[in-house]
Protein backbone atom coordinates (compact mmCIF):
# COMPACT_ATOMS: atom_id res chain seq x y z
CA UNK A 1 0.00 0.00 0.00
CA UNK A 2 1.34 3.43 -0.91
CA UNK A 3 2.30 5.79 1.87
CA UNK A 4 0.26 9.01 1.59
CA UNK A 5 3.00 11.02 3.29
CA UNK A 6 5.05 10.70 0.09
CA UNK A 7 2.90 12.44 -2.48
CA UNK A 8 3.83 15.11 -4.94
CA UNK A 9 1.13 16.90 -6.86
CA UNK A 10 2.62 16.96 -10.35
CA UNK A 11 -0.20 19.15 -11.63
CA UNK A 12 0.70 21.81 -9.04
CA UNK A 13 4.38 21.65 -10.01
CA UNK A 14 3.40 22.02 -13.66
CA UNK A 15 1.22 25.00 -12.73
CA UNK A 16 4.15 26.61 -10.90
CA UNK A 17 6.36 26.19 -13.98
CA UNK A 18 3.71 27.78 -16.20
CA UNK A 19 3.25 30.72 -13.83
CA UNK A 20 6.99 31.27 -13.53
CA UNK A 21 7.31 31.26 -17.31
CA UNK A 22 4.49 33.82 -17.55
CA UNK A 23 6.25 36.03 -14.98
CA UNK A 24 9.50 35.65 -16.93
CA UNK A 25 7.74 36.69 -20.14
CA UNK A 26 6.32 39.76 -18.38
CA UNK A 27 9.74 40.59 -16.95
CA UNK A 28 11.28 40.42 -20.42
CA UNK A 29 8.65 42.89 -21.62
CA UNK A 30 9.54 45.25 -18.78
CA UNK A 31 13.22 44.81 -19.57
CA UNK A 32 12.60 45.69 -23.21
CA UNK A 33 10.74 48.82 -22.18
CA UNK A 34 13.53 49.80 -19.81
CA UNK A 35 16.09 49.42 -22.59
CA UNK A 36 14.28 51.04 -25.48
CA UNK A 37 11.56 53.16 -23.92
CA UNK A 38 13.69 55.25 -21.61
CA UNK A 39 16.23 56.76 -23.96
CA UNK A 40 17.06 60.36 -23.11
CA UNK A 41 18.59 62.08 -26.14
CA UNK A 42 20.85 65.06 -25.90
CA UNK A 43 18.85 68.27 -25.62
CA UNK A 44 15.69 66.55 -24.37
CA UNK A 45 16.00 68.35 -21.05
CA UNK A 46 16.87 71.66 -22.62
CA UNK A 47 20.05 73.29 -23.83
CA UNK A 48 22.55 75.79 -22.61
CA UNK A 49 22.86 74.86 -18.95
CA UNK A 50 25.69 72.89 -17.34
CA UNK A 51 23.52 70.44 -15.41
CA UNK A 52 22.00 69.01 -18.62
CA UNK A 53 24.96 66.67 -19.18
CA UNK A 54 25.00 65.63 -15.54
CA UNK A 55 21.30 64.81 -15.64
CA UNK A 56 21.67 62.71 -18.79
CA UNK A 57 24.66 60.88 -17.28
CA UNK A 58 22.74 60.22 -14.05
CA UNK A 59 19.82 58.97 -16.12
CA UNK A 60 22.10 56.63 -18.08
CA UNK A 61 23.68 55.28 -14.91
CA UNK A 62 20.29 54.63 -13.32
CA UNK A 63 18.99 53.07 -16.52
CA UNK A 64 21.98 50.69 -16.64
CA UNK A 65 21.57 49.86 -12.95
CA UNK A 66 17.89 49.00 -13.43
CA UNK A 67 18.61 46.91 -16.53
CA UNK A 68 21.59 44.98 -15.16
CA UNK A 69 21.27 44.97 -11.39
CA UNK A 70 17.51 44.69 -11.03
CA UNK A 71 15.73 43.36 -14.11
CA UNK A 72 18.49 41.04 -15.37
CA UNK A 73 19.02 39.52 -11.93
CA UNK A 74 15.29 39.03 -11.44
CA UNK A 75 14.96 37.44 -14.88
CA UNK A 76 17.89 35.11 -14.15
CA UNK A 77 16.44 34.15 -10.77
CA UNK A 78 12.98 33.43 -12.18
CA UNK A 79 14.44 31.50 -15.13
CA UNK A 80 16.61 29.41 -12.79
CA UNK A 81 13.67 28.67 -10.50
CA UNK A 82 11.51 27.72 -13.47
CA UNK A 83 14.15 25.33 -14.84
CA UNK A 84 14.73 23.73 -11.43
CA UNK A 85 11.00 23.33 -10.83
CA UNK A 86 10.58 21.77 -14.27
CA UNK A 87 13.48 19.40 -13.61
CA UNK A 88 11.97 18.44 -10.25
CA UNK A 89 8.62 17.82 -11.93
CA UNK A 90 10.31 15.53 -14.46
CA UNK A 91 12.20 13.62 -11.77
CA UNK A 92 9.05 13.00 -9.73
CA UNK A 93 7.15 12.03 -12.86
CA UNK A 94 9.88 9.54 -13.81
CA UNK A 95 9.92 8.08 -10.32
CA UNK A 96 6.15 7.76 -10.32
CA UNK A 97 6.33 5.89 -13.62
CA UNK A 98 9.10 3.63 -12.30
CA UNK A 99 7.02 2.84 -9.24
CA UNK A 100 3.95 2.10 -11.34
CA UNK A 101 5.93 -0.18 -13.65
CA UNK A 102 7.52 -2.00 -10.72
CA UNK A 103 4.16 -2.56 -9.07
CA UNK A 104 2.71 -3.96 -12.29
CA UNK A 105 5.55 -6.46 -12.44
CA UNK A 106 5.34 -7.36 -8.75
CA UNK A 107 8.62 -5.73 -7.76
CA UNK A 108 9.26 -3.13 -5.15
CA UNK A 109 10.05 0.26 -6.61
CA UNK A 110 13.26 0.60 -4.67
CA UNK A 111 14.37 -2.92 -5.52
CA UNK A 112 13.85 -2.40 -9.22
CA UNK A 113 16.42 0.38 -9.51
CA UNK A 114 18.54 0.13 -6.37
CA UNK A 115 22.09 -0.72 -7.40
CA UNK A 116 23.08 -1.08 -3.75
CA UNK A 117 20.84 -4.07 -2.94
Amino acid sequence: MANDSYRVDLDRLDEVVKKLNAVLKDMQGASGKAKSGTHLPEGALGKGFSEEGELRNAHSEMKNFIELQVLKKLEDLIDDLSKKTSKTHGAYQDREQDTSNAMQHGQSASGAHNKYS
